[in-house]
């Protein structure tokens, strides 16, 4: 599974995506620092109220992310998987002498990787900035406590791990149409909904957990019909 990932890694470059990470990332710290500063700004308005909390400000942000980072995994998928299994390029991966599904494999789980590795760095990156700036001179009324930063921690693998999720069950709808604009689509139109979904998670620990079980039941699915679709291709 390594050889095959090394080998992806060389037929496909990471550097428009290390490129498309690092401006989310500036773009997501600037806009915390924006969701903590609203009621500043707002302070008339009495649903400002909701950011003067770290776990408001934390989970919006991350939801945001998560659809961000959504979409370019999506692209990064169509690009490594869609395109390569479409029209004659697929005859070249046919002709490994390694099993259709382990070479499928390998893609999955490159996207899946740097998705989720990416999403929680990201996060690390943006939240350590943040909490450190705030206790120094803070923004919100909240308190930043060990318990809040575990909870932002545990969350924020969940949301890392969803992230992946949400690209490989956009690629099912593009892949059974072997099409890369489809694969974007599908994200677009996922991600808009399961997002505001999830933000009901905001007032609920628990609503987190099924969400995340939900889409993992949903990744098995998928993984297991892709394998269904590379096994009976023909070329």
């Amino acid at each position: 599974m390594n050889n095959l990932i090394r080998l992806e890694l060389k037929r496909n470059s990471l550097k428009p995506f290390h490129i498309a990470v690092g401006i989310i990332t500036i773009i997501m710290l600037g806009l915390v620092y924006l969701f903590a500063v609203m009621p500043k700004i707002e302070g008339t308005d009495t649903d400002m109220e909701l950011f003067l909390s770290y776990r408001t400000v934390f989970g919006l942000s991350m939801i945001i992310c998560m659809g961000i980072f959504s979409v370019m995994s999506a692209v990064m998928a169509a690009k490594f998987i869609v395109d390569d299994y479409s029209d004659k390029k697929a005859i070249l991966l046919f002709s490994y002498p390694i099993e259709r599904k382990k070479v499928l494999d390998a893609k999955i789980l490159l996207v899946f990787l740097y998705t989720a590795i990416t999403v929680f760095f990201c996060g690390i990156f943006i939240f350590t900035i943040f909490f450190v700036t705030e206790s120094l001179f803070p923004l919100c009324l909240d308190t930043i406590s060990i318990q809040l930063i575990m909870n932002c921690l545990i969350a924020l693998i969940l949301y890392a791990l969803m992230t992946g999720f949400l690209s490989m069950i956009a690629l099912w709808f593009g892949f059974r149409k072997k099409s890369i604009i489809g694969t974007i689509v599908a994200a677009c139109i996922i991600i808009s909904v399961i997002c505001q979904l999830i933000a009901l998670t905001l007032f609920s620990d628990y609503l987190l957990f099924v969400a995340f079980l939900t889409l993992f039941i949903l990744m098995i699915f998928v993984r297991k019909s892709l394998h269904h679709q590379v096994e009976n291709m023909e070329v």
